[in-house]
């Protein structure tokens, strides 16, 4: 049995002889980063924050066009056409344009003989009575911002939530690592003293093997720590939108001291996930005000000047035909001119047809967003209620974590004495180290959650900076 068991600790020690430099390797000189400068360049480079913040633009964009879209619009036309002057009488329907209207006057037959035209015009229409249309639509463009502004704002809240606690699991993780490089380290001096007492005879082989043993756990341990602190790490600086395995985290006295629970009322303002649900609402019941407004009348001033041209005579001949010159200087200069100003009121009485179905369907389309509002509700209370237990509970947990630290360290102690005595085996003393490495780990672990339960009752609250306010006590 001892034999196998020196045959074993022969295997590990080679195995983890192979791998020295992964642990006592210096990695390159890292960048160090801090809770504040995480959320910072989060909220400037991730791709998701930069989209609502384009969104914002648009809107507002939006809004100018529709201030602009209130004034007088004009329009200027210039036309030089080359085209036959027969025409019949009686009405056409123009059909969208298909069929262009040719103007002139013949009492002989139909005629393929061609001349040219001009006309020019000038056209200024201002919808001046709207029935409140106008101020519908300036309220859709306001509340059109505000929900993309809601809509971001709630993005940055539930981001940062992600990058504090991405930062807390991060910051864990690498003490993770400090943690398991002490325990490694301490392995490693018991090592060497038994390795000298067995060579000196003052010790079985037994306890070199389970030494060397305890070495390439705890070896393993540190490489397998290591390897969860760079995958939190890269998780964390995702978020922050600079991926980088090999950042440094500032704990900020995150393990040197627990937060205040005392757990205050959240303030009246909204929580900022439901912000934006209350104006996509408000811009909801903006749309239906735009359509009962759609259905009335409006009353436009119209104003226009037109100069035409043509190279048909101005009066008839003796045989009561109009003279037709071909060439392009007697059709291009203007020899007749009008103007038009008036009001014109137009009305389409079927549509309030129309907008009744219009209005039953956003009606419903409103009736779904408050509906999902109030899920929303029910979850953040829901939420609430549970962050407000696991923050209890965090702190109980904590309580007792410093206790199982001391009595590890106190167990850890007499089992070292004891063994350096010879009153007591290898595998107690191993056991003991287990305890101790295993309370150390507990320890942080505890700390820990509890910054993540305040964290986690913040974000439920509503209100983050109750958290980031503990950071400079």
């Amino acid at each position: 049995m001892l034999t196998g068991i020196k045959q074993y600790s022969w295997i590990l020690t080679l195995w983890v002889g192979c791998w020295p430099g992964l642990v006592r390797a210096q990695p390159p000189t890292p960048n160090r980063l801090t809770l504040t400068q995480a959320l910072e360049l989060a909220q400037t480079n991730y791709p998701s924050l930069r989209s609502k913040l384009a969104s914002i633009r648009a809107a507002e964009a939006d809004q100018q066009g529709v201030h602009q879209s209130f004034l007088p619009q004009a329009g200027v036309q210039a036309q030089l056409l080359n085209a036959t002057s027969n025409q019949v009488r009686g009405a056409y329907v123009s059909n969208g344009g298909l069929l262009l209207p040719i103007s002139g006057v013949r009492t002989d037959d139909f005629s393929g003989k061609a001349a040219w035209t001009s006309g020019t015009s000038l056209v200024i229409d201002w919808e001046a009575i709207t029935f409140g249309r106008r101020q519908v639509r300036r309220n859709q463009a306001q509340l059109a911002i505000q929900q993309a502004q809601a809509d971001f704002e709630g993005e940055v809240f539930t981001h940062q939530v992600k990058v504090c606690d991405a930062y807390l699991l991060a910051l864990n993780a690498q003490k993770s690592v400090a943690l398991q490089t002490v325990n490694l380290e301490r392995a490693q001096a018991l090592q060497t003293i038994i390795r000298a007492s067995t060579e000196g005879g003052l010790r079985p082989g037994i306890d070199s093997a389970v030494a060397n043993t305890e070495v390439a756990r705890a070896r393993l341990q540190v490489l397998e720590s290591q390897q969860i602190a760079q995958q939190q790490v890269l998780r964390l600086t995702e978020l922050v939108g600079q991926p980088n395995p090999v950042v440094q985290l500032d704990s900020l006295g995150f393990y040197d001291q627990l937060p205040v629970l005392a757990i205050t009322p959240t303030t009246g303002s909204l929580h900022p996930q439901l912000r934006a649900f209350q104006k996509g609402l408000d811009l909801s019941q903006a749309n239906l005000d735009g359509l009962k407004a759609a259905a009335l009348p409006s009353i436009s001033l119209l104003g226009s000047l037109q100069g035409r041209g043509s190279g048909i005579g101005k009066s008839p001949q003796a045989d009561g035909t109009f003279s037709i010159d071909p060439t392009l200087g007697a059709g291009l200069p203007l020899r007749s001119f009008n103007y038009i100003v008036g009001v014109t009121a137009i009305w389409r009485p079927s549509d309030l047809l129309r907008t009744k179905y219009a209005l039953t369907a956003q009606r419903e389309r409103i009736n779904a967003l408050q509906q999902q509002y109030n899920q929303q509700t029910l979850a953040l209370k829901t939420a609430d209620q549970n962050a407000t237990l696991q923050l209890e509970l965090a702190q109980l947990r904590a309580q007792q974590a410093p206790l199982q630290l001391d009595a590890a360290r106190q167990a850890y102690g007499q089992a070292q004495a004891r063994y350096e005595s010879g009153l007591d085996n290898i595998l107690t003393l191993t056991q003991a180290t287990a305890l101790l490495n295993r309370a150390e780990v507990d320890q942080a672990l505890t700390t820990n959650s509890v910054w993540r339960a305040l964290l986690l009752r913040a974000a439920t609250a509503g209100d983050l900076d109750s958290f980031l306010q503990q950071l400079s006590r």
